[in-house]
C-alpha cells in the first residue's frame, strides 16, 4: 500500500547530487512508523519498542533534488517474534529507486529484552499480513 510521499530537497543530496544513501534509511524509518501509525498499531505497542534487527536495502536508479518519492509497503512475513516488512521507494517515473526489507522485533522498554509479538497487536498484524 501506499505510505507517504517525499520531495527530495538539496540537503538529501551527497557530492554527487543523488540522494545519500544513507537519507534512504531515514526515509525507510519515517515510512514504517507511518506506516504503524496508520493502521493502528501504535496503540498496541504502549511499553515496547520495535526494534530493526536487520535491513536489506538494494539501491537501484538514483534520486535528484525536486523527485517526489512514493513509498510502498507491506507485511511480507509474521511469526510469533519476527514482523518482515517490504518496502519500494518509487521514483516518479514509476522505477524503483530502493527496495528493501527489514525485519523488526518487539523489545520490551523494561527488560531490553525481546519478546514475543503480544496478542493483541499479533492479531492486529495478521488481519493485515493476509489483507
Amino acid at each position: 500500500s501506499e505510505l507517504m510521499n517525499v520531495r527530495v530537497r538539496n540537503y538529501h543530496l551527497d557530492g554527487y547530487g543523488h540522494v545519500n544513501n544513507a537519507r534512504y534509511l531515514e526515509f525507510l524509518e519515517e515510512a514504517r512508523w507511518t506506516f504503524f501509525e496508520e493502521h493502528g498499531f501504535l496503540s498496541e505497542i504502549d511499553g515496547l519498542m520495535l526494534v530493526v534487527v536487520r535491513t536489506d536495502i538494494r539501491y537501484r536508479r538514483a534520486a535528484v533534488e525536486g523527485d517526489i518519492l512514493r513509498f510502498e509497503g507491506r507485511l511480507k512475513e509474521l511469526t510469533s517474534r519476527h514482523i518482515i516488512l517490504t518496502q519500494n521507494i518509487v521514483l516518479p517515473s514509476g522505477k524503483n529507486a530502493v527496495e528493501a526489507e527489514s525485519t523488526l522485533m518487539v523489545v520490551s522498554a523494561e527488560s531490553g529484552r525481546s519478546i514475543s509479538i503480544p496478542e493483541p497487536l499479533f492479531t492486529l498484524l495478521k488481519q493485515y499480513s493476509e489483507a
